[in-house]
């Protein structure tokens, strides 16, 4: 807990956190970025939360956040936003770790924003104050996360993302290349590295390897993807798997932080 930003379990619950590896943070005042960045340092986590919308109306302090996040940390988080950022902010968000935003307010998205957000290959929602209803978006086609890739080359979790788009394009020869490099990159969330391989040989009819690959991302961060997974491929080899010709289909999954 700090003076400023508190570090909570999943959003909507109190006390030790389900997840060991998440975070919410909630900022209390006008205080200093640096011990929030501190604090989620010091956590050992591989994804966190920013609840409060107001945090990042102020530029110069989601600016000064994101700064500090990319010197300081390796993490992959969302924030809840009042407005859609200007490109400088959201170009520092996306290189700081930010995979998801859900905009809070009431009316329809501006004709510039969506294409803004989808520039940087961000996940994104638009809420509406009654909370009752979601907009998401649609699913991003492989030209769009190449030309993400392409702007930020050298950020782990788009290469990441280009790497599960030739997934489930079953483009399964290009996968290699941009999955190692978000490897080599350090992407946070090596768990659902270990996944996607796991699917990849799956596709390839090694499910084995596929198995063993699995019961390696099961040892770290508890993702839904990998425990998914895991069932469905005991669940294949219970019903008989390719003695009855069955092709066993893992599912990829791109996105570390949950959807809020």
């Amino acid at each position: 807990m700090q003076r400023n930003f508190a570090l909570a379990g999943p959003e909507g619950k109190t006390g030790p956190a389900d997840d060991p590896f998440a975070r919410t943070v909630r900022w209390t005042g006008d205080g200093s970025v640096e011990r929030a960045v501190a604090a989620l340092a010091g956590a050992d986590l591989r994804c966190a939360h920013f609840a409060d919308p107001a945090f990042f109306a102020d530029e110069a302090r989601g600016l000064n956040l994101c700064r500090l996040l990319r010197e300081r940390v390796n993490l992959l988080w969302s924030a809840r936003l009042a407005d859609v950022p200007g490109r400088e902010l959201l170009r520092a968000m996306r290189l700081a770790g930010c995979q998801r935003v859900v905009v809070s307010r009431d009316g329809e998205p501006a004709a510039e924003e969506i294409p803004r957000l989808r520039g940087f290959g961000f996940d994104y929602a638009f809420v509406p104050s009654d909370g009752e209803k979601e907009a998401g978006h649609a699913a991003y086609t492989v030209a769009e996360r190449e030309a993400v890739a392409g702007e930020l080359p050298g950020l782990h979790a788009v290469q990441f993302d280009l790497a599960v788009a030739y997934f489930n394009a079953r483009r399964y020869g290009d996968v290699m290349r941009p999955l190692g490099k978000a490897m080599t990159l350090r992407f946070p969330a090596n768990e659902l590295c270990l996944n996607l391989l796991a699917c990849l040989s799956a596709a390839r009819h090694y499910p084995d390897v596929a198995a063993g690959l699995l019961i390696q991302a099961d040892y770290g961060w508890p993702h839904p993807v990998v425990m998914r997974n895991r069932r469905l491929l005991r669940s294949w080899l219970e019903s008989g798997g390719d003695v009855r010709g069955v092709r066993l289909v893992l599912e990829a999954e791109g996105r570390a932080v949950p959807a809020r």
